[in-house]
C-alpha cells in the first residue's frame, strides 16, 4: 500500500495547504469524471446496505456521487469522503464489487436518498458494510495516508535539495 500511495500522490498530488474541494477537482480530472458530494441524513446511509451509514460512493455511468453522514464532524466527513475516493483511485469497481448492479432493497433506498437519479444510470454501488476485506482497509488506509498527508507542514526544500537533488524526470 506504501508504494501504491506514493504513485498515487505523485499523479494525484494532494494539495498543500489541505483543500477538500482542490482535491475532489484533481481526482475528478484525473478520472475524466465529475463527483458530487451529497451530505444525507446518516439513518438513511445505513439503510441503503451501507452498514454503519458512514458513506456511500455511486458510480453512475458518467460521473460519481459520494453519499456521506451529513451529522458528522467536518475532519470525519472530509475522511470518509477521502475514504470513497480511495476506492475510486484503488480501482474498487464494479470488477471488484460484490454485485454489479444493487439488489433491489438497494436500488428502492439509493431511489429514496437520489430521487433524481434513475436506477438504471447507476453502474455499481460501494458502500462500506464490510470492514474485514483488503479492499475496505486499502480504502481506510488510504484515506488516513491522505488526511496524515495533509495535516503535515509543508516542507521547504533547501538551496542544496534544489540544487542537486531535484527530481530530473
Amino acid at each position: 500500500m506504501d508504494s501504491r500511495f506514493r504513485e498515487l500522490s505523485r499523479t494525484v498530488p494532494i494539495p498543500h495547504p489541505w483543500d477538500l474541494s482542490t482535491y475532489l477537482q484533481v481526482v475528478a480530472a484525473h478520472r475524466g469524471r465529475t463527483i458530487t458530494l451529497l451530505p444525507v441524513d446518516t439513518a438513511i446511509l445505513a439503510g441503503s446496505g451501507c452498514g454503519t451509514g458512514s458513506g456511500l460512493w455511486i458510480a453512475k455511468h458518467d460521473s460519481d456521487v459520494i453519499a456521506y453522514g451529513a451529522d458528522t464532524t467536518d475532519w470525519h466527513a472530509e475522511h470518509i469522503i477521502v475514504h470513497e475516493l480511495g476506492h475510486m483511485l484503488l480501482g474498487h469497481g464494479a470488477e471488484s464489487a460484490r454485485t454489479e448492479h444493487p439488489e433491489a432493497h438497494a436500488y428502492a433506498a439509493i431511489t429514496d436518498l437520489l430521487p433524481s437519479i434513475s436506477p438504471e444510470s447507476i453502474a455499481h454501488v460501494l458502500g462500506r458494510s464490510d470492514y474485514e476485506s483488503t479492499r475496505e482497509r486499502d480504502a481506510e488506509t488510504f484515506a488516513d495516508l491522505v488526511m496524515l498527508q495533509a495535516m503535515r507542514p509543508q516542507r521547504r526544500e533547501s538551496l542544496l535539495h534544489k540544487t542537486f537533488f531535484r527530481d530530473r524526470r
